[in-house]
């Protein structure tokens, strides 16, 4: 007789497997490989895997532990495995599976053939409605999977599974580690991992003997995974059945109860997502706005709809059209068209002709059965909205000869613009250099020769980035004259030395500063990190709008952006007072923070960039030292802003006083980090520029490279409250809008915020 390992390693049955995990289209693990790789050499891996069984040295991969959002506080931990290792475990399943149906009572409905979340609701309401049943409750045991203790379940396992081989295999499976995206290894003690096929056989099995305990107590019982619910016609019974179902999971199986919720039938219960009652199902209105938020994430990529929603919305199509009256499923009909027809008039360039368009509309999941029987008539409806939309807009293209031309002058002014800027800054970055006066204006010389001569009309600024640079009193008179500040960096990019005329260093605000009121203090200082706040989330969505994102980077996204945007919001409506709010704030912020280079590390890491953490002083490693020394660069120019807008830069709101530090500077500069350097770097980075580092250093040519593109950045035009004017002359408009606001001629300060 074939024992059961021997039945596993055939190739008829790993190909049963394949077939299965290939349907699902599962995605990959850690190896990242895919269901198309694996299919390229079918035979060839099949075999591969068939040796590494029969030989005994087939070893899993560890789990890739990935987070989903569960509800608005907590997060849900997967466990992805690779395409192999989900092919082992489902071939384990198929063999196994049988012995444990034959075994499972009736009562427990999830994850097993032939139930499913519609047979248990109808039970349910089967208990509510033929029995005599007045009193429900509802359970659920905390952090389930994560908390199996491992030496129960496999003492009870060995005597079903009946072959060691297999047994080992599971085992195996079971106590694989699990890593993260940056291959921190986690050792599995306890639980099975939320994600692998073996794992829902495992928890329904663990669970057998509480199903055996209860059902001798009552009937009116029905558990779904590690949810379920009692009905009785007595209140006692009820509460009686809660205490010894909390007894036999702590002591039996160490296991323990979430806090339970005891009501009577008519007042009603939610049960698997649903809300049951006498005679009526339905769903909160919590439940339901969440449904329509789903339904509104429906997206355009490339000219087709995003498949990754289309799976969401089918599953949920699948899981309430169902069980739901059609009264709460026309809503998320009527929600799905709106977002539908807002898609197509904002996409109509993605859809090449009609027929493609109506190829997409029918990979629409419709809810309601109103909705399915109209299906034709709405189909019709968007796809000749669609040929409305590019009808007019092929009329507006036929005479819309003015618009281009316009078009074409923009470009032009575009390169003007840019060309505009060429002059207006001097980098010195090489050892040696002379700065002197001409009659033309700046010159700089070389071992006596002219390296640059400057016209006096177009030079702005000037920027020092090596030793071994002088500078003759007549040049810094005639820079002082021209308004043209120079700026010091030493060799790590700290900012040391300005020179600047003496006008900018009037105190004529000063007292009006050291003087502004609590009220004010606190809302300039909530303003500045609102503002912070929002362009680190602009940002992140500029990145994720432009990113190929696979679904790991995506899930990070969803979770960063909606927690900034809690954050966003929390501060909004917190309450604060002069001894409280700087802590608060800046604990806000640093939780954004974290948040926000969580995704950068991801982002980078999608594109093959290890980038560890953030860090400020004395970092080493190429990403943190570009960051820094972009960061010192516009640190300099809001330093002479904040000068020339007769501020104190020593006397700021939000950070912390500093002896001889420039806190007002440190306040300021939040609001521009991630647009003005950030993005900057990042993009240089992904783009797989030139850069290096030598002896723990930025190299000469990096320095420029960088300096270059983030002078090119604070001199780019973009719109700021309707004018196109520089980033550079933005931030001097958000220093005179702080000015204006500490001096009392405006009550509010709007903070910049960055388009994406």
């Amino acid at each position: 007789m074939q024992t059961l390992f021997c039945k596993l390693c055939t190739i008829d049955h790993l190909y049963s497997a394949w077939n299965i995990i290939k349907t699902k289209n599962a995605v990959g693990g850690i190896d990242k490989m895919t269901i198309l790789d694996f299919d390229n050499n079918l035979s060839g891996n099949l075999k591969q895997l068939q040796k590494e069984l029969q030989t005994k040295e087939w070893l899993p991969n560890p789990y890739l532990r990935i987070e989903i959002k569960k509800n608005e506080t907590e997060k849900r931990k997967l466990g992805l495995l690779t395409i192999k290792d989900k092919i082992v475990q489902q071939a384990i399943k198929i063999l196994i599976e049988p012995r444990f149906e034959r075994l499972f009572l009736n009562n427990s409905y999830g994850y097993r053939p032939d139930k499913g979340h519609l047979k248990a609701i109808k039970r349910a309401m089967s208990e509510i409605n033929m029995r005599k049943n007045l009193w429900v409750a509802q359970l659920d045991i905390d952090n389930y999977f994560d908390t199996i203790n491992h030496e129960i379940l496999f003492k009870r396992l060995k005597p079903m599974v009946n072959d060691d081989e297999v047994l080992r295999l599971i085992d195996l499976s079971t106590k694989m580690g699990v890593v993260d995206v940056n291959k921190k290894w986690t050792d599995i003690t306890e639980g099975v991992p939320q994600g692998a096929i073996l794992s829902p056989l495992l928890s329904n099995f663990y669970l057998h003997s509480f199903d055996q305990f209860i059902t001798t107590k009552t009937n009116s019982y029905i558990r779904y995974a590690d949810d379920f619910i009692f009905l009785s016609e007595d209140e006692e019974i009820i509460r009686e059945l809660v205490i010894k179902s909390s007894t036999f999971l702590k002591e039996r199986l160490l296991l323990q109860l979430n806090e339970p919720i005891i009501n009577e039938v008519s007042i009603g219960i939610e049960f698997l997502g649903i809300k049951l009652q006498k005679k009526k199902i339905s769903i909160t209105e919590i439940k339901q706005t969440r449904l329509i938020e789903s339904i509104e994430m429906l997206n355009i990529q490339h000219g087709t709809f995003s498949s990754k929603i289309l799976q969401k919305l089918d599953s949920i199509r699948r899981y309430y059209a169902q069980i739901l009256p059609q009264e709460y499923l026309i809503p998320l009909d009527k929600a799905l068209a709106e977002r539908i027809v807002t898609l197509i008039r904002t996409n109509t360039i993605e859809f090449r002709n009609k027929k493609h368009i109506i190829q997409e509309l029918n990979k629409i999941p419709f809810f309601s059965a109103e909705a399915n029987l109209a299906r034709k008539e709405k189909i019709d409806e968007w796809s000749g909205l669609y040929m409305d939309i590019k009808r007019k807009s092929n009329e507006k293209d036929d005479n819309n000869i003015l618009e281009k031309n316009k078009k074409l002058i923009n470009k032009r002014k575009r390169e003007y613009l840019k060309k505009e800027n060429e002059g207006t800054e001097l980098v010195v970055s090489s050892y040696g250099v002379f700065i002197g006066k001409s009659n033309k204006g700046i010159i700089l010389k070389q071992k006596g020769k002219v390296v640059s001569d400057s016209p006096s009309t177009a030079l702005k600024h000037i920027t020092v980035m090596t030793k071994g640079v002088s500078i003759s009193s007549d040049a810094i008179n005639y820079c002082m004259d021209n308004k043209i500040p120079i700026d010091f960096f030493d060799y790590t990019g700290k900012h040391y030395a300005s020179i600047l005329a003496p006008i900018s260093v009037q105190k004529t605000l000063w007292q009006m500063q050291a003087n502004l009121s609590s009220t004010r203090k606190i809302y300039l200082s909530t303003q500045i990190i609102t503002g912070k706040l929002k362009n680190q989330l602009n940002l992140i969505k500029y990145f994720h709008k432009y990113h190929k994102t696979d679904i790991g980077l995506y899930q990070i996204y969803e979770s960063v952006s909606s927690q900034l945007s809690d954050i966003i919001k929390k501060i909004k409506d917190i309450a604060l007072t002069e001894s409280n709010y700087k802590e608060i704030l800046m604990g806000y912020e640093a939780q954004g923070a974290i948040l926000y280079w969580n995704y950068i590390r991801q982002l980078l890491l999608d594109d093959g960039i290890d980038f560890k953490s953030r860090e400020r002083k004395g970092a080493i490693d190429l990403l943190n030292s570009l960051l820094n020394y972009g960061y010192a660069i516009i640190y300099a120019r809001i330093w002479q802003a904040v000068l020339k807008a007769k501020l104190n830069p020593s006397i700021g709101y939000l950070h912390a006083y500093q002896q001889g530090k420039p806190t007002l500077v440190y306040d300021i500069i939040e609001l521009f980090r991630a647009q003005a350097v950030d993005r900057i770097v990042i993009s240089l980075v992904q783009k797989r520029e030139p850069l290096s580092m030598s002896n723990h250093l930025l190299s000469d040519d990096t320095k420029k490279l960088l300096v270059q593109n983030i002078l090119e950045r604070i001199h780019r035009y973009e719109k700021y409250r309707s004018q196109n004017i520089r980033f550079s002359e933005i931030i001097k408009e958000q220093i005179r809008d702080i000015s204006l606001y500490i001096i009392g001629e405006t009550n509010i300060f709007k903070p910049y915020i960055a388009k994406w």
